[in-house]
């Protein structure tokens, strides 16, 4: 592990120069993060106020430790904020009604000897697995589309809002197949296994597709791939809202002329 994590920041020297050592330690402060929710939630703190937290902390130093760019970053990192938001709307009735939460038959052998009274709500950590694996992908592609938004403003600053909204959907169209081939090799890379062990057994497909860990998984790909969807548009608008209007730029200097 020491080995591949001195490979991993050499590489990122390497690649972004001293940047890299930024993105190097933000990657490190999210790590103590995380473990530190985790240990306020097993110390019995409310999950979904711990996540709601551990969220802010995770995309304000991903997104402003490793974007220069000032409208780049607060426009990712308010987009990713409403996403999230909005998914939790999505979340909330679907872990219930879904019931995917805790653990699986597979299971059972192993946690035999445990006792599950812990005190931890298993709905709500199922949650918060399910936020924490979209936070990503969205702050991700919110960075791609405001990026490449950004770059087109510093060639054309007078550009209306209609044209810069329709090249936010342009590129976002790109950014989404690549998004969700990501989210999709991550799930069948996590559960090959899995997989193979419920081929191996002899497991009927119905019961495959019905499986509470398999299906759980399924809706966590398709909340992460309804989020980074909503993202683009939304990503757009706010570039749009967070720059200078070109109207009112225009207006204002004409009114200087004038006088």
């Amino acid at each position: 592990m020491m080995l591949l994590t001195g490979v991993l920041l050499l590489l990122l020297i390497l690649v972004c120069g001293w940047q890299g050592l930024t993105i190097f330690f933000s990657l490190g402060l999210n790590f103590v993060v995380i473990i530190l929710a985790l240990v306020l939630i097993a110390g019995g703190f409310n999950p979904l106020v711990v996540s709601g937290l551990l969220s802010l902390i995770l995309l304000a130093t991903s997104i402003f430790m490793n974007t220069k760019q000032p409208l780049t970053a607060k426009t990712a990192f308010v987009t990713s904020l409403l996403v999230v938001l909005a998914l939790l709307v999505i979340i909330v009735p679907i872990s219930h009604w879904a019931a995917t939460y805790g653990f699986g038959a597979e299971d059972a052998e192993e946690i035999e000897g445990f006792g599950l009274a812990i005190g931890l709500s298993f709905p709500q950590v199922g949650m918060i697995m399910t936020v924490l694996a979209s936070l990503g992908a969205i702050a991700e592609t919110s960075i791609a589309v405001a990026s490449g938004l950004v770059e087109i403003l510093e060639y054309d600053e007078q550009m209306a809002p209609a044209p810069l909204f329709k090249a936010g959907i342009a590129i976002g169209e790109k950014i989404i197949a690549t998004a969700f081939n990501t989210l999709f090799f991550s799930f069948f890379g996590s559960f090959l296994s899995l997989t193979i062990w419920f081929i191996q057994l002899g497991y009927p497909l119905a019961k495959i597709l019905n499986h509470k860990i398999l299906i759980g998984e399924i809706l966590t790909l398709l909340i992460g791939v309804i989020g980074v969807i909503a993202t683009v548009p939304i990503t757009s608008w706010l570039v749009n809202r967070f720059r200078k209007s070109p109207t009112t730029q225009t207006s204002l200097e004409k009114k200087v002329n004038s006088d």
